[in-house]
């Protein structure tokens, strides 16, 4: 996953970029933190589906997860705070290539994560499942914390980016 890192924040960059030339530096800024804030957001829905692939491995070894409120608010706010970036991300480059489909977005997301999310997983079974239902459960966790995010991330950038309050920000900009 991470050789896919560099490639994506330079074409992100770039596009940023090429968008403030267009429309002017400000306006570029504002769609940055909004993108961000947006991703935040949505990014619970990331921490949420962490929290709970982390409570189903002490239910696939047999015993009963141990939740507690600090830990799952770590884990949730951790997770949460990767969609700061993949909302900035999606914004700046996915989201014009998508056509503005937060579901494939979060789609995209899911196929580049699945195998090594499942594979750490795995790795903390004590027993053999079978590889069906391993590859079920795993991607039944997956989706709950890709599709829900891209889903939401992409209803509230169309929120915040009406043609009203884009042509408002643009009035500011100038």
């Amino acid at each position: 996953m991470i050789y896919l890192l560099v490639p994506v924040l330079l074409l992100t960059t770039w596009q940023f970029f090429l968008r403030a030339r267009r429309q002017g530096l400000l306006l570029v800024f504002k769609s940055i933190a909004v993108a961000a804030v947006a991703g935040l957001l949505a990014g619970l829905f990331i921490g949420l589906g962490a929290r709970a692939g982390m409570a189903a491995i002490p239910l696939a070894n047999g015993g009963t997860p141990t939740l507690t409120l600090a830990g799952s608010f770590a884990v949730v706010i951790t997770f949460a705070s990767y969609g700061i970036g993949l909302g900035v991300v999606y914004e700046g480059l996915f989201r014009r290539l998508l056509r503005s489909n937060g579901l494939a977005y979060g789609g995209l997301l899911m196929l580049i994560s699945w195998y090594p999310l499942a594979q750490a997983a795995a790795q903390q079974l004590t027993g053999q499942p079978a590889l069906i239902s391993l590859i079920l459960v795993s991607g039944l966790i997956v989706a709950l914390m890709w599709l829900p995010f891209g889903l939401t991330l992409e209803a509230l950038l169309r929120r915040w980016q009406r043609p009203d309050i884009v042509r408002a920000l643009a009035g500011t900009a100038a």
